[in-house]
């Protein structure tokens, strides 16, 4: 499976006889830019319907029609949306695909684009005119070295969407540029080997707060992390919705850095009738460094005043726990999400938290969805979820949380 804009996506499907209707077959597909083999199937001859993993075989989005023919062994692509990863076709492969380019024994994948948009309105009745402008960024790169009992797997993923609106000025939507290696030694068995890791992760373009006010004005108050006051400003007294606004972030502020080592541990390997469940865990000891670069966080609002603190950059360590999961559930029920927990035993008192439950540093993210029939082939409901949930009690006491819910109906008249 690629995405529409040329990179792989590890997507869950399930295969239906258009003949019986039921499922003969699961899988996911691979990122082979990094090496991994895509599924191969032994299918009777016939007609299948591909659909997403716990979608129904009457579906009417997201599915892909292939013809098994005897005796042939047949590609077969399909392109989805790197967003929402609905279908935006399918077919037999024609060409070559990108698999990446071996040197040495080494495979390398690097992948990259971008859009543009202007549209611009003038003397139009009913709305304002201007120009409002999109801009979007992109990029992957992998490398994978499979050597006996070494693994080296590396990546990196790069998004950034900014908006220029009409009354207001570059505001980024999505930005998020992180990059991970590990290296693990494979033991004599498929559960346990130890491994390093190396992480980073950062936003790209400056970032900014809006306030707001029941006053005609706000006054911005800049201190430092001790408290003492640096600078004061006024915003409010311009007409541009710009100037309550107020920049809180360089580029690349804050940059995290993280090196673990221990031991990886295949915890749970499900597959049942109704559920699949996959688990990996991992234990080791972590060292983290952040550069924060002139970051601000709000410390104190009000009505007529706000006051922003000065974050110092920091260094700690200590022991780490992470897991990653996948599971479904009778097709129609699946999701994944990732967890990485680091206990700071050192430079415990620049945190802002005062209690050892709040001065764990941790980042949990996952995805889920579900389609269900509703009036059996005539009506269907489906819902995709995405949430990244951050805390770093170095930087803000508060918790970090964004989500994305993309709910759908879909009703056959005819």
């Amino acid at each position: 499976m690629l995405t529409s804009r040329n990179t792989y996506v590890p997507l869950a499907f399930d295969i239906f006889s258009v003949e019986t209707q039921q499922v003969v077959a699961s899988g996911q597909s691979a990122v082979e830019s990094r090496g991994q083999i895509p599924p191969v199937f032994e299918l009777r001859p016939g007609t299948y319907k591909l659909v997403r993993a716990g979608e129904p075989f009457g579906t009417r989005v997201d599915f892909a029609v292939a013809t098994v023919t005897a005796d042939t062994v047949t590609d077969y692509l399909i392109v989805v949306d790197p967003d929402s990863f609905a279908f935006r076709g399918s077919g037999p492969v024609i060409g070559d695909l990108p698999h990446g380019m071996e040197l040495l024994g080494v495979r390398l994948s690097l992948n990259g684009g971008g859009s543009l948009m202007f549209n611009q309105m003038k003397n139009a009745v009913g709305t304002t005119s201007g120009t409002t402008a999109q801009f979007g960024l992109f990029g992957n790169f992998g490398l994978v070295i499979d050597r006996g009992v070494h693994f080296i797997d590396v990546g990196a993923d790069l998004r950034l969407d900014l908006i220029d609106p009409v009354t207001g000025g570059l505001t980024p939507t999505h930005d998020r540029f992180q990059a991970s290696g590990l290296y693990s030694y494979k033991l004599n068995n498929k559960y346990v080997g130890p491994y390093v890791r190396a992480s980073m992760k950062t936003r790209i373009f400056p970032g900014y707060v809006y306030f707001d006010s029941p006053n005609p004005t706000i006054v911005v108050n800049i201190v430092d992390a001790d408290g003492q006051n640096i600078r004061s400003q006024t915003l409010g007294v311009e007409a541009s919705p710009d100037n309550l606004r107020y920049k809180v972030a360089k580029a690349f502020a804050p940059f995290h850095l993280q090196e673990e080592l221990g031991a990886n541990l295949k915890a749970v390997d499900l597959d049942l009738v109704l559920l699949k469940l996959n688990v990996g865990t991992r234990v080791g000891f972590g060292f983290r460094q952040s550069i924060t670069n002139g970051l601000l966080v709000v410390d104190r609002e009000g009505d007529a005043e706000v006051r922003l603190r000065q974050v110092d950059s920091y260094s700690t360590l200590g022991p780490v726990i992470g897991a990653n999961a996948s599971v479904t559930f009778a097709r129609w029920l699946f999701g994944s999400g990732q967890f990485g927990l680091l206990v700071p035993v050192t430079n415990t008192g620049n945190s802002r938290s005062d209690n050892f439950a709040g001065r764990l540093l941790l980042d949990f993210s996952g995805s889920a969805g579900f389609k269900v029939p509703i009036l059996t082939n005539l009506l269907f409901a489906s819902a995709d979820y995405t949430f990244r949930l951050e805390r770093d009690a170095f930087i803000t006491s508060n918790t970090q949380f964004e989500h994305a819910l993309m709910a759908r109906a879909n009703l056959t008249l005819f």
